[in-house]
């Protein structure tokens, strides 16, 4: 990374991180109404599979924020968000009434990948990079 993109890096990787962070607060703030809902969506073992995206979510988040397994994070998240994307905001399944909203939530989460994966790939290259210098140091990267 470059000198310029090195300063906005981390400050883009951290509002990616706040909106898992809040919307896991969030889930744990109304975890009747939200295990209620995924209930009714279809999806079994509701307050199970709440209680660990929750913990993904919140946790991830954090990673993300804090830059502590960054890359790691970004990655389950990302995996987190395909089959939670196609079950949630399939507006393709919707109704008239609620088509316009399930796209616009179906395209923020492809875009909320799509950074997640810009932060899974800046990692990696980091992580290179990090490795590289080391072994021209003459100690192993390792």
């Amino acid at each position: 990374m470059n000198n310029a993109s090195n300063k906005f890096y981390p400050i883009g990787r951290a509002l990616v991180g706040v909106l898992f962070a809040v919307s896991g607060i969030n889930k744990i703030l109304g975890f009747s109404y939200v295990a209620g809902w995924m209930a009714s969506s279809g999806l079994p073992m509701a307050s199970l599979l709440l209680a660990l995206t929750i913990v993904l979510e919140v946790g991830g988040g954090l990673l993300l924020i804090s830059g502590i397994q960054a890359g790691l994070a970004a990655a389950a998240l990302a995996l987190f968000l395909v089959p939670v994307t196609a079950i949630f905001h399939a507006f393709w399944s919707a109704d008239a009434a609620g088509f316009q909203g399930q796209l616009t939530h179906f395209l923020k989460n492809v875009a909320v990948f799509g950074g997640l994966l810009m932060v899974w790939g800046a990692e990696r290259l980091r992580s290179a990079d990090t490795g590289k210098r080391a072994g021209s140091l003459g100690r192993s990267a390792v």
